[in-house]
């Protein structure tokens, strides 16, 4: 059975560290990921927790050999990596539109200030008329 996982991800202080891991009162764990780390570290980050989480590494005392352990074993694929895996494909494709659509859309801005400024249009004619 798969404990109960919360996933955050965060800014750590002074940029320091790549995940932590707290067990909650109710048996679930909550895994912080520092939000610095790029997409690949992010995930690596996740297994590392996890592989934490599925070890019952936080009732063990050698904290040498849990690091050992946790880095040298390959396991199949965690469910919960692979939504999150989904998720942050997700946000980073959203984010990618989004910068698209305010590139394009600062551009419509810039002609729409440089070329139809129709108050700017109107003066002119006011003041010098149209067979100028």
């Amino acid at each position: 059975m798969t404990p109960d996982v919360n996933i955050i991800l965060m800014d750590f202080p002074k940029g320091k560290g790549h995940e932590m891991v707290v067990p909650n009162e109710d048996g679930s764990y909550t895994i912080f990921i520092n939000a610095a780390l790029n997409y690949e570290s992010q995930q690596a980050a996740l297994k590392h927790a996890m592989s934490h989480i599925e070890n019952d590494d936080f009732y063990k005392e050698d904290v040498q050999e849990i690091e050992y352990l946790a880095h040298t074993t390959t396991k199949a694929p965690d469910p919960v990596i692979s939504a999150y895996s989904k998720c942050m494909e997700q946000n980073r494709t959203r984010r990618k539109r989004r910068r698209r659509r305010r590139t394009r859309d600062t551009q419509r801005i810039d002609f729409i200030r440089e070329h139809c400024d129709t108050f700017r249009l109107a003066e002119y004619n006011y003041l010098y008329g149209k067979d100028l």
